[in-house]
């Protein structure tokens, strides 16, 4: 008796097993079904009807190529072949339309098996991984715009732009793993969440065995703290409220706690109740992570753009400041042409009466006077007119007295207005030397005109020796002016550097009068303390190469 009673239970056993089956089947969110190889169903459960946009009752005797877009019908030609073909699983993925120009994304995964002789059907499951994929042409549209940024802007910015295409490629790998997903479900009769599904996703995901988890409360995976939330979370499930997407903080059995997305959905309603609940979880510390680091990275190519931008803008508005004082240059020595013009005739004219008109002693002065200042004019209209002309870019023989004295003479005026005097403690006998005229003259000039601008109290003095120094010739030009901080020493022959306000220099005058100074072979000396004044010398070879000078 003993004997049959046992085997008289082996039916109840298979039929619970297979109830429990039909639960896991029918519930499941995974889309699944059974497919021939022609692509036609024979079983689905009724989340693959959903995900296919059909009542379950149509869905059999249908064929799944005509429920996709046209264009994925070779992917799944393909992932039958695979199927059939292989004794391990097979994957694809298909595009089902929803009758308004949209639809969904499915991912297949599908194995064959035998019914009767030979592998002519499969099992075949389906997930909605149409978010999955707009994330990442969200984020691959969000690469290209970086990499648009950091082309416009400087190629300096390449390393960071590598390193976010690495980022990006992590960012696609973690979507992908997330297909590997928690599955668990919780009976919900005794409103305990107690755990009767514990699926391999979820033993790889939480680190507990499935011999582990089942019967335990479904507070197994939940943090200390947060335990108290369970409890409202079975209660909302019993009354059939479903939670989708939501993140929450979860545990592993190695006592690491990680942040996670969930979605719980209740299911086998019974009694005005739902008695089971399923629950998706998935990990995403690593995408957090990523996504972190994408936006520092974000972040530190708007700082590096906005830098650069700031320094082309100021380079620019040196450059214009450049071209202004050059383009006044050519206005001056067109004036200068101008005024020459009408001189000679009073030149001609004054002359004239030099020479016929009968003159008192005291009017025969006043008509040498103003011949000598017309001479003077002359002078300068010449100087400015030399001064100004393009570089011929030759050396030859100058004297380095006459070059300084007809640059005083432009000084002059402006020497008077800022009641500046200048000292002269020229050499006697001081060689030539070969150089480009003037080119010397504009090294000149640029000193001079900073020795003025550093006098800024009226009085200063500035003086101007020249020595012979064995084989070169030395100019120093010494001012009474501010002087020059010990930090600025070191900057003031750099392009644009200037500690003049904005409308009075370029920060190019010392740079360009030292690159000048050595393709001569000659070298430019400073000396200075604050509020002592300071002093600059040009050593210039007394002998040099007949080489061509090109104008700097």
């Amino acid at each position: 008796m003993k004997g049959q009673s046992g085997h008289s239970s082996e039916p109840a056993k298979i039929e619970a097993e297979l109830h429990r089956y039909r639960n896991h089947y029918e519930f499941s969110p995974v889309g699944l079904a059974t497919l021939d190889r022609s692509g036609m169903f024979r079983e689905a459960n009724p989340a693959m009807a959903a995900l296919l946009g059909l009542d379950l009752a149509r869905l059999c005797n249908l064929r799944l190529a005509g429920l996709i877009t046209k264009a994925s019908r070779p992917a799944l030609d393909l992932f039958f072949d695979r199927v059939f073909s292989a004794d391990d699983r097979a994957t694809g993925e298909v595009h089902v339309p929803d009758g308004h120009g949209g639809g969904r994304h499915l991912y297949l995964e599908g194995v064959a098996f035998a019914e009767g002789s030979g592998r002519n059907l499969c099992r075949v499951a389906a997930m909605d991984v149409t978010e999955s994929r707009q994330s990442c042409l969200e984020l691959e549209h969000y690469r290209s715009h970086l990499e648009e940024l950091v082309h416009e802007h400087t190629s300096r910015l390449e390393v960071a732009n590598r390193q976010l295409m690495e980022q990006t490629e992590n960012l696609a790998s973690v979507y992908k793993a997330l297909d590997s997903i928690g599955l668990i479900v919780c009976d919900l009769e005794q409103q305990t969440g107690r755990i009767n599904t514990f699926s391999a996703g979820a033993e790889k995901l939480f680190g507990f065995r499935q011999e582990e988890a089942l019967g335990q409360s479904i507070e197994l995976i939940y943090p200390t703290e947060q335990r108290c939330n369970v409890a409202d979370l079975v209660r909302g499930l019993c009354g059939g409220q479903a939670f989708e997407s939501f993140d929450l903080t979860l545990f592993r059995k190695s006592g690491e706690c990680f942040p996670a997305v969930v979605s719980v959905r209740p299911f086998a309603h019974r009694d005005g109740r739902f008695t089971k609940a399923v629950g998706v979880f998935r990990d995403i510390s690593e995408l957090i992570r990523i996504q972190a680091e994408l936006r520092a990275v974000n972040d530190q190519l708007e700082r590096r753009v906005e830098e650069r931008t700031l320094e082309l803008q100021e380079t620019q508005k040196q450059y214009l400041h450049a071209e202004k004082l050059a383009a006044i240059g050519k206005l001056s020595a067109s004036i200068a042409h101008e005024f020459n013009n009408p001189l000679q005739a009073i030149f001609s004219i004054l002359k004239g009466l030099q020479k016929r008109a009968i003159l008192e002693e005291e009017d025969r002065q006043l008509l040498e006077a103003a011949i000598a200042e017309g001479d003077r004019i002359k002078e300068l209209i010449r100087n400015l007119q030399e001064f100004n002309r393009p570089s011929s870019g030759r050396k030859v023989v100058m004297d380095v007295h006459q070059a300084l004295n007809s640059i005083l003479l432009l000084h002059k005026s402006d020497f008077r207005g800022k009641r500046i005097s200048v000292v002269l403690d020229y050499a006697e006998h001081l060689p030539r030397i070969l150089a480009v005229p003037d080119q010397i003259k504009q090294v000149f000039l640029n000193l001079l005109t900073n020795a003025a601008d550093a006098c800024q109290q009226a009085g200063g003095v500035i003086t101007i020796r020249t020595r012979h120094e064995g084989d070169r010739v030395a100019v120093a030009i010494e001012d009474t002016g501010v002087g020059i901080r010990a930090e600025e020493m070191e900057l003031i022959f750099q392009p644009f550097y200037t500690t003049k306000p904005e409308v009075k220099g370029t920060g190019l005058g010392l740079s360009v009068s030292y690159g000048i100074v050595a393709r001569h072979q000659g070298e430019m000396q400073v000396a200075s303390q604050p509020n002592q004044g300071a002093t600059f010398t040009v050593l210039l070879p007394v002998k040099g190469a007949d080489e061509v000078v090109t104008h700097g």
